[in-house]
């Protein structure tokens, strides 16, 4: 993770993916594979008691984000699944100075309105998603100083207010992927503050605070190698729910998304700062795929780059191209190679073309049962999915088993 996840998945993600969703469904509907949507426990490194160990709190929940981009498949999923959620989050807002938070322009107008009425009708906490959109240091100067920390809390009341919402769910990421590491003992204090304040406010107004962080290692302390800029611990005790993203393991060099025993590293160390009931494991429900080697001249419009891509569009491409996805059982994910031509003209108007070696990592629907089993045995509030739309209909029912504490080695063909 090197900036916004929001930022990095928006320029990963192509239109064309986009575009494709009706092509996409149908080609997984052409892939007749038959998940077996099993868990496994003691052969990954999940070394509970499984004997005596009872769940102390009532079934998990599940938590999403749900992108500006794909609001219409996000709120199919969430129409049919709504029961199963606690709350879910509108990537809606993005932060560019103290007073102004401002509503992505791509939002489609009726996408808040039908999320809010079908939250209602359900129970479910609506959340609006505000993201750091400034650039390196801006927010950390926000909260430095009380006047104008004051000014960007009564902002973001004012878009809770305007959107009738059940409150918030902070991103705000620069602080750990644009701000130098040397500034986190000035900005942690100043953060502490602010959440402090802002939830004091929220709640007094009847409305929730969420706050999104990435992970911590070992104890959570400045010589570790985890971002403890954002004070867990001390933020854990204010907040209503802190969401962690265990997930973007490998982002520039392929690699898997969330290894399991990494993921479950990140569990354990997080529960050791902030209580179990107040924690949201986040969950990958996406892939990257990345070009690995290159030959000829690429057309000037072609660039291989490394994309990300929905569960949908991996079962799409397998299908497509007859792929046979191999399980690691090492990281609890999948992933294989394939190869793209690419033909077009050069930057001078002369055809060309060039060969793209490509390889795929991703989390199927038991590999989600997996990290939601963990949630479950670790007695976490629930698991959030990054992000809804993205998954189909298998990792629903992994989740609803997983939920139920329903776990066995997995088996696949």
């Amino acid at each position: 993770m090197r900036c916004t996840r929001l930022h990095r998945t928006i320029a990963a993600m192509s239109a064309a993916d986009a575009a494709s969703t009706t092509a996409m469904r149908r080609a997984w509907a052409a892939v007749g594979i038959g998940v077996a949507v099993l868990a496994l426990v003691i052969s990954i490194g999940l070394a509970w008691p499984s004997t005596t160990w009872h769940r102390s709190g009532p079934p998990i929940l599940v938590a999403a984000w749900v992108p500006y981009w794909q609001t219409s498949d996000a709120y199919e999923a969430f129409d049919t699944h709504a029961l199963l959620f606690g709350d879910v989050s509108i990537v809606a807002y993005s932060v560019h100075g103290a007073g102004l938070v401002v509503p992505f322009a791509q939002l489609p107008a009726d996408a808040l309105p039908r999320f809010r009425d079908r939250a209602t009708q359900v129970g479910t906490a609506l959340l609006i998603s505000v993201s750091d959109a400034m650039p390196a240091g801006g927010m950390a100067a926000v909260l430095a100083d009380p006047a104008t920390r004051r000014l960007h809390i009564d902002t973001l009341l004012s878009v809770v207010a305007a959107t009738g919402a059940d409150g918030l769910d902070l991103d705000y990421e620069q602080f750990a992927f644009a701000d130098r590491r040397s500034t986190w003992p000035a900005t942690r204090p100043n953060w502490v503050a602010f959440v402090t304040q802002l939830a004091a406010a929220l709640h007094a107004r009847g409305k929730q605070l969420t706050v999104t962080v990435p992970p911590v290692y070992e104890d959570g302390t400045p010589a570790d190698s985890g971002y403890w800029v954002y004070d867990i611990g001390a933020i854990g005790k204010v907040v209503d729910r802190i969401r962690v993203m265990a997930y973007d393991y490998s982002v520039s060099e392929p690699g898997p998304i969330a290894p399991i025993g990494w993921v479950t590293g990140v569990v354990r160390a997080t529960t050791r700062l902030v209580s179990p009931a107040k924690l949201d494991l986040g969950v990958a429900v996406y892939g990257y795929d990345w070009p690995t080697r290159v030959s000829g001249v690429c057309p000037a419009d072609q660039t291989p780059q490394r994309r990300a891509l929905s569960l949908r569009s991996v079962n799409a491409l397998v299908a497509e191209r007859a792929l046979t996805p191999t399980w690691d059982a090492a990281t609890a994910e999948l992933h294989f190679d394939y190869v793209d031509t690419l033909t077009g003209v050069d930057a001078s108007g002369v055809a060309t073309s060039c060969t793209v070696e490509r390889t795929v990592n991703y989390l199927d629907a038991v590999s989600i049962r997996q990290r939601t089993f963990l949630a479950y045995r670790a007695d976490l509030h629930g698991v959030a999915l990054w992000s809804l739309g993205n998954e189909d209909e298998a990792t629903w029912l992994g989740i609803e088993a997983a939920r139920n504490g329903i776990a066995a080695p997995p088996t696949r063909p």
